[in-house]
């Protein structure tokens, strides 16, 4: 199947289970963004998640690899004959590019896990339909920046380090090697050292989702990028997924997840990711809408004590209840068998979360 057939099939399914919006009650305490930091500092790195907030600057997840359509003026004729003249009038029209309401696909943000030793964020990527108007036919790079800087409307327990004025202005496809456009802003970064590699690494999962192996170049005015961030990163040359998987700096924690939680065809959630953890095991958790465990299960993963590997694993469906339950992953401390490194990850009641541009 190819990559394309691949994001329009996962869009249309996206799509499928997207139900119709709710009301969005206003929310009166705002996610940290470390806005008044950024005010003081040059310019930036891991996120991009930008913006759930971004505002949807890159897909990848439904990335077309087209040019978004342009707004164009053109000039039309029309006769009028009077009495016994002709006379031809130009008549100067706007031609509009038609709008949509909104926008589904699947951007990372992050978590701060619970009893870190490391305190690293994890990547959390979820499915959502972002509403408000959108340009039809775009390479949905706007629309990804909307979702990414989408503030306190983000799921719970989750945040972007994608500040809220940076936008994948455009994507195309090179080869292999997705190109990122940017606008100025993302040069400042995201206001330190690890918030710029948590804003990049959210840009680069996002924009290679459903291409893992893919890499991505980001330019900004079509420029190329040597100076990003507080720390001047150079970013000339094309970034992967395992760029940032620095296992002495520890950009990213050691378990982050590699899809949204999703309800399969059987009716099973399925839950992925990559982790770093001792003897290689991963521990799930479904909790109950008050916190309680109700099922629990040790996952091996393909590496660990050391290196990454990927897990994979079912949840019953009998065990989720939509809108209330949610799912802890997490691993045992090897000092003192204590819960370690735990991410929480809420199920959305109709498996899209549903999200206003707006904030």
């Amino acid at each position: 199947m190819s990559y394309e057939k691949k994001m329009k099939d996962l869009m249309a399914r996206l799509v499928s289970m997207s139900p119709e919006p709710p009301p969005f009650p206003e929310e009166e305490a705002p996610m940290a963004r470390r806005r008044e930091q950024r005010k003081s500092r040059p310019a930036l790195v891991f996120a991009a998640a930008a913006a759930l907030v971004v505002v949807f600057a890159v897909p990848l997840l439904l990335f077309s690899g087209e040019d978004p359509d342009v707004l164009a003026t053109t000039t039309t004729s029309t006769t009028v004959a009077p009495a016994s003249t002709t006379t031809t009038v130009p008549q100067s029209t706007t031609t509009t590019v038609p709008m949509v309401d909104a926008w589904t696909g699947v951007v990372f943000l992050y978590q701060t896990p619970e009893n870190s030793n490391i305190g690293n964020p994890a990547l959390v990527p979820v499915a959502l339909t972002i509403h408000g108007l959108f340009p039809e036919g775009v390479d949905f790079s706007r629309a990804m920046s909307a979702a990414l800087q989408a503030g306190e409307n983000l799921p719970p327990g989750l945040q972007t380090a994608i500040p809220d004025d940076v936008i994948v202005q455009s994507t195309r496809v090179e080869g292999e090697m997705l190109v990122a456009d940017m606008n100025e802003a993302f040069l400042v970064g995201a206001g330190g050292t690890l918030a710029d590699f948590t804003m990049l690494n959210q840009l680069v999962y996002t924009l290679t989702y459903g291409n893992e192996d893919g890499d991505v170049l980001f330019t900004v005015d079509g420029e190329p990028v040597s100076a990003f961030g507080g720390s001047g990163l150079d970013l000339t040359q094309p970034l992967d997924r395992g760029t940032y998987l620095d296992l002495e700096q520890l950009q990213l924690h050691v378990i982050n997840l590699t899809s949204p939680i999703l309800r399969q065809d059987d009716g099973s959630y399925l839950v992925e990711g990559i982790a770093n953890t001792f003897e290689a095991t991963v521990t799930l958790a479904v909790l109950d809408g008050v916190g309680e465990v109700i099922d629990e299960q040790f996952v091996n993963t393909s590496c660990g004590t050391g290196c990454f590997g990927d897990f994979s694993t079912s949840i019953d469906a009998s065990l989720i209840v939509p809108g209330e339950s949610s799912i802890r992953v997490f691993t045992f401390s090897a000092e003192d068998s204590s819960v370690s490194e735990a991410i929480t990850i809420p199920i959305p009641e109709g498996d899209v979360w549903q999200l206003n541009a707006g904030g």
